[in-house]
Order: C-alpha cells, then sequence, then structure tokens
C-alpha cells in the first residue's frame, strides 16, 4: 500500500511542524480508518527515522547510538509530567 506523508518544519512559524497528505489522499470515513492511517504514518514515520540515522551513522556524521538516544529521549518526553497537547490545526490531516 502506497503511503505519502509530506513534512513542512518551519522554525519561524508558530506552528514549526506541520503533515499533510497529497491531493490524491482519501480522508478517512469513520474513527477506526483515521486510527489505521495514523498508525501506518507512525510505523512508516519510524522506518524513515531509522534509515536516516542509519545514514548518518554510515557517512560519519554522528554517532548512531548517541542518535538513537537523543531520538528515543525526545520520544520518550512525551511520557513525562508535561501533557503535551496538540491544536485542533495540529491534529488534522
Amino acid at each position: 500500500m502506497k503511503n505519502t506523508i509530506i513534512i513542512e518544519v518551519d522554525t519561524d512559524k508558530e506552528q514549526a511542524i506541520t503533515f499533510s497528505k497529497t491531493s490524491e489522499f482519501t480522508p478517512p470515513e469513520t474513527k477506526e480508518q483515521a486510527a489505521a492511517v495514523v498508525l501506518n504514518d507512525i510505523a512508516c514515520l519510524s522506518e524513515a527515522i531509522t534509515t536516516l540515522i542509519l545514514l548518518a551513522s554510515q557517512n560519519g556524521y554522528g554517532d548512531k547510538k548517541e542518535l538513537i538516544e537523543a531520538s528515543t529521549k525526545t520520544i520518550e518526553s512525551l511520557l513525562g509530567p508535561d501533557n503535551i497537547e496538540l491544536s485542533n490545526e495540529t491534529n488534522e490531516h
């Protein structure tokens, strides 16, 4: 199944990171379908991060263990005492 995720990172914007889909994307009609899309996106983005870490490591741009630890620390921060909330705009596809 083809999956396209467009990620824009612009640190000059108030909402620095935005996610979108291509015009061919058919929005889910049910909560279950939406959950499947989001979970698939997370799996694809995890694979992309893994590929980027390997690329950096293989080219001597960073230590693989340190890059993995930094990524893991960022993700694990979601489990901390600060309940991070996304705005409604961020929750949209």
